[in-house]
């Protein structure tokens, strides 16, 4: 069998193939006996055995010649060993002669580096010593004096001169020098700033400078004067101190055998006391010495960028004020709260005393403060204007009068800083509109309480006294700007005038104008059934009264102004919604003039009556017509046509006037006869409804397309029934609408 056949065989028996995996397991439990198993095995290894005998005996040759060359190589190993021994030895002799000069070049360095340093210590002792003979002979220029000494400082902090005894006494006099030129600089430094010595101080700076330690002097006496002036601080705002001080000062007052107790008051003068001496004696000599170094420093170019000593100095006091601040007891605190104006006044103050232009309120540092102060003060303003306002009764003049004085204190306590002044109006504007608030959630504005027939409701006469309340408020409030104009900001006047805006009785008084107006219209509409208009009589020579319809507007007007509208005492207001009243008053009297017909030479007349007493009983609303503008004149213009022929009223109207093509036209139409039907007549409108398509209709070009549809119907009827001549007042029509047409292009 073939040894590849042996190894499958063996590979696929079940018996042999578990002796062929890695494993601890014991085969006894197989189903064979154990002398069946050893058999198997002893079976099985005899066939491996023969196996191996046929392959060696078909491979003797081949294993023969393999042998022959293993001892073939044997002898190649021994050969490449020796080689390597060779180089091995070679490279030791190579390693000797490379390392016998690197170590006789490393001596010599070591030597020469020995002899270099030697050379230094020598030269620098040679130096030092050349420097402490000139230092010897300087006397009385600590200037050039700290320049030699900082050399020397140099030159000695270069190398150890230790065991160099040349030098001992030599380094200890430079250390002392240095130290006693520093120390005595220190002191000149102090003295300086306390005295304000310019020279002098400019002359520590230049030994600082020479001395290369600027920057941390400037530290120190910057620090020491930070120091000081916390302390100071935290003396001031020291309520036990204060106590002390309020006690001392009020003790003869005090009784043997009774509790010393501190008036509240009393303490609150001494705390702002101490207050404002610490702002005008110490915080403020404190400034002057740190500006005054800010000045030294700026003028002496050379000794580096210290721009920003004074303006980080006020930083860092503004956040030690703050803090000191916060660590004080409430009662400090309440009392900085209250009356936190003052503090910034003192601010302001030493700051306007100073004039340094690095030096500005840092107002981060107190926002705890002003934003309590704000809040209170915001309370305080609205607290009157809420109390005025009870079970929905119209405030007084008193009450109104209390709120106007605690504005008026709100505005005038913030003259000094114009943010807090800013803050301040906004608060003040918010109070305001608290008050038109109130005001307009009592305010009614259904539709009867503009009746204009019965003497005036509870409810009108409310909403009129609402009106006058807020009117009396605002205009108190404009009378308090007024006062102030020259004081406080122009931003906080703009901010409380805006607030201002809002307050009107407009609103009311828009619901009467509209009420006078319909019913002004309807006296209006009467005038088309006034028989004088048609009557056939000669008027010339006759002394003729203005028509009945006149005189019941005139009635009317008086009594409206009389009864209605004078309950109200905002001028502005009632003068606007009287100017109203009256320009639409006169423009519908000019739309019904220009549109009565039939219409006889006596009719014309007779308005032009009326168009004068017009003016008098529109006197009650408006004593000057003019202010009334183009329906004034407009007015006047037409009171002119009333007495020209339509070949007159054209020739006018071609020089210049003052009403419009369209409102002419429609007059025109009254000289036609009844063929030439006037353009509502055309449209099958009544008067009314031509009301209020006029109203509706501005615009000049569509009311001229309006009349120019009657004139084009006029023309149609003529051809359909073939009449021959026109009526005379139509080639007027015709002229007047193309010039009316001409001139809108």
């Amino acid at each position: 069998m073939d040894a590849k056949d042996v190894c499958v065989e063996i590979e696929n028996d079940e018996f042999y193939s578990k002796f062929l995996v890695d494993s601890v397991k014991p085969l006894v439990g197989e189903n064979l006996s154990v002398t069946d198993q050893v058999n198997k095995l002893a079976q099985g290894i005899d066939k491996l055995s023969k196996s191996l005998e046929k392959q060696v005996l078909a491979k003797h040759n081949d294993l023969l010649t393999q042998a022959s060359h293993i001892s073939d190589l044997v002898t190649t190993l021994e050969s490449v060993q020796s080689q390597v021994q060779s180089l091995l030895r070679g490279a030791a002799k190579l390693q000797e002669r490379v390392h016998t000069p690197y170590f006789a070049l490393e001596n010599q360095t070591l030597m020469l580096e020995r002899v270099q340093t030697t050379c230094n210590l020598l030269r620098h002792t040679s130096k030092i010593l050349a420097l402490w003979n000139k230092l010897a002979g300087i006397k009385e220029n600590p200037a050039k004096e700290a320049i030699i000494l900082f050399e020397l400082n140099e030159l000695i902090s270069d190398y150890d001169f230790e065991g160099i005894t040349l030098l001992d006494e030599v380094l200890k006099e430079v250390e002392y020098r240095r130290k006693e030129l520093l120390n005595n600089s220190t002191t000149l430094l102090q003295t300086s700033l306390q005295n304000g010595n310019k020279a002098q101080l400019l002359q520590c700076f230049k030994v600082f400078h020479n001395l290369q330690c600027t920057e941390e002097q400037i530290k120190n006496s910057v620090d020491s004067i930070l120091s000081d002036l916390k302390k100071e601080i935290a003396n001031a705002l020291n309520v036990q101190m204060v106590s002390i001080e309020v006690k001392k000062s009020s003790s003869g007052r005090i009784a043997p055998g009774k509790a010393n107790i501190m008036n509240a008051q009393d303490f609150k003068v001494k705390l702002w006391d101490n207050i404002d001496k610490l702002f005008k004696n110490d915080i403020y000599n404190a400034c002057t010495k740190v500006i005054m170094l800010q000045n030294v420093i700026n003028e002496l170019h050379a000794i580096g960028n210290f721009r920003n000593i004074a303006k980080n100095f006020w930083n860092d006091l503004s956040l030690i004020f703050s803090s000191e601040l916060e660590k004080s007891p409430t009662n400090v605190n309440q009392s900085i709260e209250i009356d936190f104006p003052k503090l910034l006044k003192c601010f302001n103050d030493l700051l306007s005393k100073l004039k340094c232009k690095d030096l500005e309120m840092n107002r981060v540092c107190l926002t705890k403060w002003e934003n309590s102060f704000l809040s209170k003060s915001l309370g305080k303003l609205l607290e009157p204007v809420r109390s005025m306002w009870h079970l929905s009764q119209v405030p007084n003049m008193d009450q109104i009068d209390i709120a106007i004085r605690v504005i008026a204190e709100a505005l005038s306590i913030s003259l000094g800083d114009k943010q807090l002044s800013i803050s301040l109006a906004n608060s003040v504007a918010k109070s305001i509109k608290q008050m038109n608030v109130e005001a307009e959630q009592r305010l009614s504005l259904d539709s009867d309480v503009a009746q204009i027939i019965e003497p005036p409701t509870s409810t009108q006469q409310k909403n009129a006294d609402l009106c006058n309340c807020l009117y009396y408020f605002s205009s108190q409030i404009k009378r308090v700007l007024t006062n102030m104009n020259t004081i406080l900001p122009q931003e906080s006047i703009q901010i409380v005038q805006n607030s201002l805006k809002d307050i009107s009785s407009m609103p009311v008084l828009q619901l009467f104008a509209e009420s006078i107006k319909n019913s002004l219209y309807i006296i209006l509409m009467t005038m088309h059934d006034e028989p004088d208009l048609i009557k056939a009589d000669e008027p010339t020579g006759k002394s003729l009264s203005c028509s009945p319809y006149m005189k019941e507007l005139q009635q009317f007007v008086s009594r409206c102004k009389d009864i209605y509208l004078s309950m109200f005492t905002e001028k502005p207001a009632l003068n606007h919604c009287c100017t109203n009243i009256a320009k639409a008053c006169t423009e519908r009297f000019i739309y019904h003039i220009c549109n009565v017909r039939p219409l006889s030479k006596y009719g014309r007349v007779k308005l032009q009556v009326d168009c004068k007493h017009l003016e008098t009983a529109l006197y009650p609303l408006v004593a000057d017509m003019t202010e009334l503008g183009d329906c004034h004149r407009q007015l006047k213009a037409l009171q002119l046509l009333l007495d020209k022929s339509p070949q007159e009223i054209a020739k006018s109207q071609s020089e210049g006037a003052s009403l419009p093509y369209s409102l002419v036209m429609m007059f025109l139409f009254s000289y036609a006869g009844p063929q030439l039907m006037a353009p509502h007549t055309c449209a099958g409108w009544n008067v009314h409804k031509l009301m209020q398509w006029l109203d509706s209709h501005k615009n000049e070009k569509e009311r001229l397309d309006f009349v120019a549809g009657a004139l084009q119907r006029y023309q149609n009827h003529i051809r359909q029934n073939q009449i021959a001549t026109y009526d005379e007042v139509y080639p007027v029509l015709l002229q007047l609408l193309e010039e009316g047409k001409n001139l809108k292009k």
